[in-house]
């Protein structure tokens, strides 16, 4: 586990990716949008359906694929309600994942799209390393279930996760955002050395 000072860099390193977000998804939806992380830490991955609301609360979610130097999952997931206000906000009407029409969902799969690679950006300009992304992916389903489903995939190398919690406020609203990296092959080591060089 990292020990308290190399949490505290990463606690810095969510600061930083949560601002390129919120440039990023100000830009998109024209409007202002400010993002604070209030903890960064590494969870054991068990954990993590109970801190996003337990493993039977529907989320919205975004999976990002990282290779390069660093490989690993970026995972990001909202409360429904919250998602499917961010994208009301972007294509200027209603919207629900239940009926899941074609311009909302392409507009949640853009809304994953910015956020995800900000991280990842912010990700490697802070290590100092060029990192490579797919196009991510997106499901809305319980948080247990998404979660099982990425550790199935990905097998990381620890059972733990970077756990980042913010919070987004959009027109004057507030809604919780989670952000999770799930490093891999040796990534979360060659983190750790980086780490200590920031220090």
């Amino acid at each position: 586990m990292l020990s308290e000072f190399e949490q505290d860099l990463l606690k810095e390193l969510g600061n930083i990716g949560s601002g390129h977000a919120a440039t990023a998804l100000s830009t998109l939806l024209a409007k202002p949008v400010s993002i604070t992380v209030s903890s960064a830490e590494m969870e054991p991955i068990t954990y993590l359906p109970e801190r996003v609301g337990g493993p039977e609360r529907h989320v919205a979610s975004v999976l990002l694929e990282l290779g390069g130097d660093i490989n690993g999952m970026i995972l990001i997931l909202f409360p429904v309600d919250d998602a499917e206000r961010m994208v009301a906000s972007l294509i200027g009407g209603t919207f629900s994942f239940q009926t899941a029409d074609e311009l909302g969902q392409s507009a949640w799969e853009e809304i994953g799209n910015i956020m995800s690679g900000a991280y990842a950006r912010a990700l490697g300009d802070w290590l100092d390393t060029p990192i490579t992304i797919q196009v991510p992916a997106t499901a809305v389903d319980m948080a247990g279930s998404i979660v099982e489903f990425v550790v199935t995939s990905v097998q990381p190398e620890e059972d733990a996760a970077l756990y980042i919690d913010t919070t987004f406020r959009i027109d004057e609203k507030v809604s919780a955002g989670h952000v999770l990296f799930l490093p891999t092959h040796g990534s979360l080591e060659r983190i750790k050395q980086r780490l200590i060089g920031h220090g």
